[in-house]
């Protein structure tokens, strides 16, 4: 290994140093708690050091909502690495279970997510090579689904009527919408509301993927499931 590639594994052990630092630090507070001498401090490194990877704790939370990220498409390619033995539909449903079963897992990885997408700093944003390759995997993912439904549509489990692009954005959306209701869930008018309306956490997700993917299901693969 040359002088180069020594520097370079370095550098990246280095920096997963103080992500993990900064991860511990973080989600056992909360962005707006956590300081940066505290996060210098877990990873036993100076906060001068911290400043030459990252410019500022906005940054560093980004590249933890870039690692969340990388996780989830991780686990989505691994669904796909078995896609020929699924049919769309069953592909749709398997990432709407590898969704919310990571929401369950990775609680403060999606609450990085939701932070993320109420960034309204433009400059920020453009800035950070970390935010350039968080957009990137919200593209894949969506285009994970879209890959999904077109299988669907081939195989005629899913009703061709639908455009592939658009229904995979609805799912996306009304997905995140609920995920994000229920994460809330024992916080504030949140759990208030679901206790008003009687809605159990444990089963309001199995239902909407009950209800999502019959809502997408072909006239034949509706009449197949009523016959089985």
């Amino acid at each position: 290994m040359g002088k180069k590639d020594r520097k370079a594994r370095e550098k990246e052990r280095r920096r997963n140093q103080i992500l993990d630092a900064a991860e511990k630090v973080i989600f056992s507070q909360s962005l707006e708690q956590a300081t940066m001498d505290e996060i210098a401090e877990e990873a036993e490194l100076s906060k001068g050091t911290l400043y030459l990877y990252f410019k500022n704790k906005t940054e560093l939370y980004i590249a933890i909502t870039q690692r969340g990220s990388d996780l989830l498409n991780s686990k989505f390619a691994k669904v796909f690495s078995g896609a020929h033995d699924h049919t769309g539909l069953e592909l749709i449903r398997k990432m709407g279970e590898t969704y919310l079963d990571f929401v369950r897992e990775y609680p403060n990885y999606f609450t990085a997510f939701m932070y993320y997408e109420s960034l309204s700093d433009v400059k920020v944003l453009e800035d950070s090579t970390y935010a350039e390759q968080c957009d990137q995997n919200r593209r894949e993912a969506l285009n994970f689904m879209i890959r999904a439904l077109q299988i669907g549509m081939q195989d005629g489990s899913v009703d061709d009527q639908y455009e592939p692009k658009e229904l995979a954005t609805i799912i996306f959306a009304s997905t995140r919408g609920l995920t994000a209701m229920v994460h809330a869930s024992g916080r504030g008018h949140h759990a208030q509301l679901l206790d008003e309306i009687e809605v159990g956490v444990s089963t309001i997700f199995e239902n909407f993927l009950n209800l999502l993917v019959k809502g997408m299901a072909s006239p034949n693969e509706l009449k197949n499931s009523e016959n089985g």
